[in-house]
Order: structure tokens, then C-alpha cells, then sequence
């Protein structure tokens, strides 16, 4: 796959904190890129009453009243988080977020999500955080969690990257090489007989055009999030990018092992790319320019 960058972001919110914050993050990734956002807010908009009794008409009237509400809570969000020299556009969508979110880039060609997840614990993350873990197995585009511990600067001059040789991990390599000069590739040996061996075959293994600005190292096999996460601390990473790979069980999936512990452990944002994203991107590389939002 080749490299995209990003030109529409879409973030969804649900005006939490942590999701101000990845607005913030966004807002500066997409200065970095001369990038326009879209700003999203999905909700079914259940009124919390029991109607059964009420006039004809009252549930419409209050649900309305509900969705124009979040209307200009989400105006008012994106005006305080978002800097005046980024093009944006907000929308208020009556539907499950999951769905929403996935409906927007296919009608927008959104090239990238950035998202806030709620960190590693507490009742919130059932609601932000389950839709962004939700959201990276089943976009097909790349996504950017963004957790508290994250800085919001959108500034990414060094990626993390753990590297297995599988094309999930190519395909999020080659996706990092569009947002940083400074690749770190790490991948873990079982054997320290076989260090001299492994580091000619990870050189080779990394796209030629790349591969100069990769940094190589090795640790040990089966490294755990926590060791990935100190890791990517020690050398200042940025950002973590990960493959998720498609051909394991949900339960055994990269995914639910490695790249959520690690989400909602990370001192960074985390960078992922599932394999329909990585298959779409290699389809689409040369497509039109987004459709304008508004």
C-alpha cells in the first residue's frame, strides 16, 4: 500500500474530556497537514420518558429539542478546541455511533479517524472508549486513538513501530512513513544466537524507499504491552503504529491481546490499520479528492 495524507479527519465526540482532547490533537494534526475536519456527534436520541400518556406529538417535539441542543453543544465544542486556521464542519447524525462514524467516510472519503478513548479504566470507557476499539476493527481507513496520557500537540516526529513480518504490520509501517521522518522498528527474538541473523532480515523485510529512515531494533519474542509501552517512553516515541491482523479469532486477534492493553496504557497516541483499510488504501491511492462537507 502506499503512504495517504491525510486530507478530511473525521472525530467523532461525545464532549467528554478525553474527547475534547483528541479534537485538540486532531485540530493540530490537521495543521500540520493543511487538512479539514469533520466533527461529528451520533446519537439515537431516546428521550428518557415515558410518553405513553403524553399529547400526540410531545415525544417528536422533545426529541427534536434534544438533537438541536447537541447541535450547539457540538458548535460550541469544536469553536473551543478546534484552531481558527483548520477548516472544519460539524454534524449532529441520529444513529448509533458505530454506525454513523462508518457512514460519514463512506459518504465523505474521509481518509482518517481520530478518536479519544477514555484510558485505561472506568465506567466512560463502555461508552467512548467501546466505540473507538469498535471503530479500529471495522474502518476502512486508519485510525488514531488518542488517550488522556497522550500529549494533543498532533506533533509525531518519531513512530514506534513492532513489527512481526506480518502485511498488517507492513501496511501500518508504510502508513507511519506518511506522518513521521523517524521510524523505530522493534521485533522480538527468542533466541540471542540469532540476533546477527535478524537484523539483515528486518532491513530487507522494510520497503526501500523507507528504509532509511528506519531505526532497527531487536527485543525479546512475545513482548508484552507493558514492554512495549516502556519502550516506546524510553526513546520518545510519538506514536505506536500497529497492524491489526484478520486472520486470528476475535479473542486471539492482535487486536484484543496487544493493541488495546496498549492503547489504554500508552503514554502516545496509537496509530492503527486493519486489513480492510489496507485493502481499500490499495484500491483507492489514486482516487478523487474528498467530497466537500457542510
Amino acid at each position: 500500500m502506499e503512504p495517504l495524507v491525510p486530507r478530511l479527519i473525521v472525530v467523532p465526540t461525545d464532549f467528554s474530556a478525553p474527547a475534547a482532547h483528541a479534537l485538540r490533537y486532531a485540530s493540530n494534526l490537521a495543521e500540520r497537514f493543511d487538512a479539514h475536519l469533520l466533527v461529528i456527534h451520533a446519537d439515537r436520541f431516546m428521550v428518557p420518558v415515558d410518553f405513553t400518556a403524553a399529547p400526540a406529538g410531545t415525544f417528536d417535539v422533545a426529541r427534536d429539542a434534544m438533537i438541536e441542543e447537541a447541535r450547539e453543544q457540538l458548535e460550541g465544542h469544536a469553536e473551543q478546541c478546534i484552531s481558527r486556521s483548520v477548516p472544519y464542519d460539524t454534524r449532529v447524525i441520529v444513529s448509533r455511533p458505530i454506525d454513523a462514524i462508518i457512514d460519514q467516510l463512506r459518504e465523505t472519503g474521509a481518509d482518517l479517524i481520530v478518536m479519544g478513548t477514555h484510558g485505561r479504566s472506568g465506567v466512560r470507557r463502555l461508552l467512548l472508549g467501546s466505540v473507538t476499539e469498535a471503530v479500529m476493527r471495522v474502518a476502512p481507513v486508519p485510525v488514531i486513538a488518542v488517550n488522556p496520557q497522550s500529549s494533543e500537540r498532533g506533533t509525531i516526529g518519531k513512530v514506534l513501530c513492532p513489527i512481526d513480518y506480518t502485511q498488517a504490520c507492513a501496511d501500518a509501517l508504510v502508513q507511519a512513513a506518511a506522518f513521521a521522518d523517524k521510524l523505530v522498528l522493534v521485533h522480538g527474538v527468542d533466541q540471542i544466537g540469532r540476533c546477527f541473523d535478524e537484523l539483515p532480515r528486518l532491513r530487507a523485510w522494510v520497503p526501500p524507499e523507507i528504509v532509511d529512515r528506519c531505526e532497527l531494533k531487536l527485543m525479546t519474542a512475545n513482548a508484552s504491552p507493558a514492554e512495549i509501552v516502556s519502550f516506546a517512553r524510553e526513546i520518545g516515541a510519538d506514536l505506536i503504529a500497529l497492524g491489526l491482523s484478520a486472520d486470528r479469532t476475535l479473542s486471539e486477534s492482535l487486536f484484543g491481546s496487544l493493541a488495546e492493553q496498549i492503547l489504554h496504557h500508552s503514554a502516545c497516541a496509537v496509530l492503527t490499520i486493519n486489513a480492510f483499510a489496507a485493502r481499500k488504501q490499495q484500491h483507492e491511492v489514486n482516487a478523487p479528492e474528498p467530497v466537500a462537507v457542510g
